[in-house]
Order: C-alpha cells, then sequence, then structure tokens
C-alpha cells in the first residue's frame, strides 16, 4: 500500500511538474504574517521541501540504526545478567540444600532483579536467614517476594507460616495461618500446618472442630489423624480434670467418639483422670468392663493398683481372667501385687514365681524380693532375687563391668546390705 500511494504521489507531481514546465509557469508563493514577508516560486519551495524531507529521512535512518546498537548491547547484556542470574539461582539452592546458609543467602541475593525466579530465590534467601536465626531479614525477603509478585501471596504465606513453625514462633503462625484459612478454607496444606500449630499450642479445642474438615478434605492421612485425635481428646479431657469438676470429666468422656473409647491408651488416660479426682470407683469399673472385652497387659497393670472393692471381689475378678490368660506374665505380676495389698504373703509369692517362670522381667524380680525380705524374713533369697533382677537391668556381664570400675563396688554385689529398689 506504501508503494502504491508513492507512486501515485510521484506521477502526480512529476504530470503536475511537466505541465508547469510546458506552460512555462513555474508557480508563485507568497506567505506575509505581521512584518514578515516570503515570497518565492513553486518549483523553489518543492525542491526545498524535498532537500527536508530527504534530510529527515537520512536523520531518522541514523537514528535507527543507533538505536538498534544500543538495544541490540542492551540485550546481549540483558541475557548475561539473566544467566548469572539463573546460575546463582541453581547455586544457591545447592548450597541451601548442604546446609551452608551464609553462602546460600549471599548467593541466591546474586542479580537477583534480573532473574525470572526471584520469587524462588527470595523465598530461599528467606529460609537460610531463619536458619541463621535472622528473623528480621527473612520478614524482609518475605515482604520483597510478596511486592515482586502479589500474586503469589498463598506461597509466600505458607512458606513464612513455615518457618515461624519450625522457629517455634507458633503464636505468629497462628496468625498467618488464621489469614490463611479464611482466603483458602478448603487448602489441604493450609489444615495440615493449623492442625500442627494447634497441637503446639495445645489449643485441643480448635484442633478438636478442625479435625472433621481434615477428615473431610483429606489433608491427612488415616494413620496421621488417628494420633492427632487421639492426643486432642486426651488434652481436652486433662484441661477439664484440671477444673476437679468430675461431672464436667464424665460429661466430656462422653461426647469422646465411639472409637476412642475402644483405645488402651485413652483408655488408661481417662482412669488416672478418674483416680485423681478420688472416683477410683469409677475408674475400676471402666478398667473392668474393658478388660473383660479386650485385653491389655498395660491396664491390667493400672487394674492392680486399685483397692476399692471389698470382699475380695477385684482379686477374684482378675482370678478370672486367668482362665483366657494362663501364661500372661503380666496378670500373674497384677495379681501377686494385688495379694500383696491384701496381706495374702503365701499367694503372692506364688504369682510372682509363676509369672518370673513365664517371663522373666525386672519388676517381678524386685515385687518377689521385696516380699520376702519385708513380709516373709527370707532374706537370703530376697537377695538373690535383687541380683537376679540386677543382671536383667545391667545386663549378663554386670558384674564383671562393676568389677572392673571399682573392685570394692564389684564385692559389694555379694553383700546383703545391697538392694534393687
Amino acid at each position: 500500500m506504501n508503494r502504491i500511494l508513492s507512486v501515485l504521489l510521484l506521477t502526480v507531481v512529476t504530470v503536475i511538474g511537466f505541465s508547469m514546465y510546458q506552460q512555462q509557469d513555474v508557480g508563485y508563493i507568497k506567505i506575509a504574517f505581521a512584518d514578515f514577508e516570503f515570497e518565492s516560486s513553486l518549483l523553489v519551495v518543492f525542491a526545498a521541501s524535498l532537500l527536508v524531507l530527504f534530510a529527515l529521512s537520512i536523520i531518522f535512518n541514523i537514528l535507527g540504526s543507533v538505536l538498534k546498537v544500543f538495544a541490540y548491547f542492551g540485550s546481549r547484556r540483558h541475557q548475561r545478567l539473566s544467566e548469572k542470574a539463573r546460575q546463582a539461582l541453581a547455586q544457591g539452592l545447592i548450597e541451601l540444600a548442604e546446609g551452608r546458609f551464609d553462602k546460600a543467602e549471599k548467593i541466591l541475593l546474586t542479580q537477583v532483579k534480573h532473574n525470572d525466579n526471584a520469587l524462588l530465590a527470595y523465598l530461599g534467601a528467606a529460609r537460610a536467614a531463619q536458619q541463621q536465626g535472622a528473623h528480621d531479614r527473612r520478614d524482609k525477603y518475605l515482604r520483597l517476594a510478596h511486592e515482586l509478585t502479589p500474586d503469589a501471596e498463598t506461597a509466600i504465606s505458607l512458606t513464612k507460616a513455615e518457618l515461624q513453625l519450625d522457629h517455634e514462633q507458633y503464636e505468629q503462625a497462628l496468625a498467618t495461618l488464621t489469614l490463611l484459612a479464611e482466603r483458602s478454607p478448603k487448602h489441604v496444606y493450609v489444615l495440615k500446618l493449623l492442625a500442627r500449630c494447634y497441637l503446639k499450642l495445645s489449643d485441643w479445642r480448635n484442633l478438636n472442630r478442625l479435625i472433621p474438615d481434615i477428615k473431610k478434605h483429606n489433608a491427612l492421612s488415616t494413620q496421621e489423624i488417628y494420633p492427632l485425635e487421639v492426643s486432642c481428646w486426651k488434652g481436652m479431657l486433662d484441661d477439664t480434670a484440671k477444673t476437679t469438676n468430675l461431672k464436667a470429666l464424665t460429661k466430656l468422656w462422653n461426647d469422646v467418639p465411639r472409637h476412642l473409647k475402644l483405645d488402651a491408651d485413652v483408655i488408661q488416660h481417662y482412669a488416672s483422670l478418674l483416680i485423681k479426682l478420688e472416683s477410683a470407683g469409677e475408674a475400676e469399673q471402666l478398667l473392668r468392663h474393658y478388660l473383660n472385652n479386650q485385653w491389655d497387659e498395660t491396664l491390667i497393670q493400672q487394674y492392680a493398683e486399685i483397692d476399692v472393692v471389698s470382699d475380695n471381689k477385684q482379686l477374684e475378678t482378675a482370678e478370672g481372667w486367668l482362665q483366657d490368660h494362663q501364661q500372661n506374665a503380666y496378670l500373674l505380676l497384677a495379681l501377686g501385687n494385688m495379694c500383696t495389698q491384701r496381706s495374702l504373703w503365701g499367694k503372692a509369692r506364688n504369682y510372682y514365681e509363676i509369672s518370673i517362670s513365664v517371663k522373666a522381667m525386672p519388676e517381678n524380680y524386685l515385687r518377689l524380693a521385696r516380699l520376702l525380705e519385708e513380709h516373709m524374713g527370707d532374706e537370703q533369697a530376697a537377695q538373690e532375687y535383687y541380683r537376679q533382677g540386677m543382671h536383667l537391668l545391667a545386663g549378663e556381664y554386670a558384674d564383671d563391668v562393676l568389677q572392673k570400675i571399682s573392685p570394692e563396688f564389684g564385692r559389694q554385689l555379694d553383700a546383703p546390705a545391697l538392694k534393687v529398689v
């Protein structure tokens, strides 16, 4: 199109010029303005205009060429700086991964303004500063990252929350995560970090309210959620027990999910709280009901420490479990303890000895030794059981090791006065 217009313009000018030449009429132009006057022939003005246009064209071409040269060298410089920035980012991340945090921070910030991945550089520098305990610098890099890429606010805030949690700044992390949760209530990683923060703050109520969302959005696996639930409900039971309000504690226990009421650890914890609140009778009923349906060696030990049922009913209940657990050393040990509490010395000795024959443990050796020494007057047998229990605690070569350390102490192993308590 430009070429056509140029040809048409040149044709028109040529025709007009040729006509003027044939008629010997070169035209006349007069320009007057105030005291200024300019007179000349049309041909001269036309020729002068062409010269001016030609000169301007040359000047613009020269300027364009100069600008192209500057642009070329500027582009090359930008490419070099960008390449250096990319190399600095890669090397800085390597240094960060290898634990050289001071060096990593400096390298990551090299030519960061020319880095196409400046966000990653600032986030990496923030992590490096965190590892050096430089929280002010960490927050500065996070702020610069946000100013550079405001659209990446979620990623930057998550990084900030992670670093705050790692440095045990739980209150600050909670504030950061609360804002994130308001903006992205279904964000899986936000839910996961928020659960971790509540756990660290022992904020059991809020953690309990969060768990349904965690389950709904699969923020944690089943294996991760279960211990979280256990810790949460144990924590709430603890907080309620601190008020010494037994009624409130019992009411909260009724709210505990059924699958947790089948957990021996939770049962043991609740029973301990009942005992502390002087409600051992309820604790005995709780443990007895559980052990009648499910067996747990830890709970039988706890059950043996409770003595609230008269007429040896509690002992008879425990002895009834022998029908299904005749060779259980922990049950036999518990029965020995219960008999000792009731001054049934001979029966207690029998249970302890059977327990040792089933499974030798420091605990049953110790209990039997104490029984023989304190209630049955058999010092010699008691010291032998003390020695055997000590061998289990210290290892088979305890005598040799102690003899090498101190011959005098080694000789004391045979002395009647030595007792393992």
